[in-house]
């Protein structure tokens, strides 16, 4: 019988746990089979030392395991790199991968898939977390969006991760944006959906138009920030990550979610108070 066994690299659980889920898979923290296993395959075919191994991985990490007959590996990828994804949804300070080791035949491992381990804050998984990965798992995300924020994570650079999250953000709140009018749109569109005041409104709008504008001058002239906009990108992914979580839960596509916020802004009207969904992250910028 086959056996998956995949590691959640950076992750860490306050407690043990196990969790099922679709595709005959479960997740689970504080087992003591899948880290010796993964300790005793993956580590030694990964071109990182065992010191750097033990940092990303120990007991208490979360493991994705599958053992059945009818798995299918090749076939799987796409979706544990869906579980990957949604994983790093439910948490905004913290980022994890998953590689992974399966059984050629009993007593006999190869890998399958090999992913190096994300830089970035310990991803921890405790019961809020939980609570929002179970709601995704289900949950069909707006593609380009989440294609995108997920790729945000991977990258070194300011300036790529602000693209990506730029692309989310344009695909979110602007997939009818034409040339010339797309920073307007988006600085109106973002303004209702995450401002509750006038005032507010005015600081996200403004915020918008600097950071498009940045935007811009990194793709047209290659202008290069470094870290003087790491503020602006962690603020472009809590707004992106908002987003995406939070039409998904409505279960509105984003022609719907469009088509709402142009309703606000000739109504002048709040988002929470006119829809009332169920769950709704706020973001909020200093005066």
């Amino acid at each position: 019988m086959p056996l998956l066994i995949a590691p959640v690299f950076n992750s860490i659980a306050p407690k043990p746990f196990r969790m099922e889920l679709p595709n005959s898979y479960y997740l689970v923290a504080g087992a003591e089979k899948p880290y010796e296993l993964a300790s005793k395959y993956l580590r030694n075919e990964m071109d990182e030392n065992k010191r750097l191994f033990d940092k990303r991985v120990d007991p208490m990490s979360l493991f994705l395991v599958a053992d059945t007959p009818d798995m299918r590996i090749k076939d799987d990828q796409d979706w544990i790199e869906e579980m990957e994804g949604k994983l790093n949804m439910s948490v905004m300070n913290g980022i994890c991968s998953i590689p992974y080791v399966v059984t050629i035949q009993p007593d006999m491992f190869g890998i399958n898939y090999l992913k190096r381990s994300l830089d970035g804050n310990r991803f921890v998984f405790d019961s809020n977390a939980q609570e929002i990965f179970v709601s995704l798992l289900d949950q069909k995300l707006p593609s380009l969006a989440f294609r995108r924020y997920t790729l945000s994570l991977e990258k070194k650079r300011t300036e790529d991760q602000l693209l990506d999250l730029w692309i989310a953000l344009e695909s979110l709140f602007a997939p009818d944006g034409k040339k010339g009018e797309i920073t307007y749109k988006l600085r109106l569109r973002m303004a209702y959906y995450f401002g509750t005041t006038f005032e507010e409104r005015e600081r996200i709008a403004e915020f918008i138009k600097k950071s498009y504008n940045q935007r811009s001058e990194i793709v047209h002239s290659g202008k290069i920030f470094g870290q003087k906009i790491s503020n602006e990108v962690n603020l472009l992914r809590m707004m992106a990550r908002s987003a995406i979580l939070n039409t998904a839960m409505e279960g509105i596509t984003v022609q719907e979610l469009r088509v709402r916020l142009d309703h606000l802004i000739m109504a002048g009207e709040d988002y929470v108070k006119r829809y009332s969904p169920k769950r709704f992250e706020r973001i909020t910028l200093n005066a």
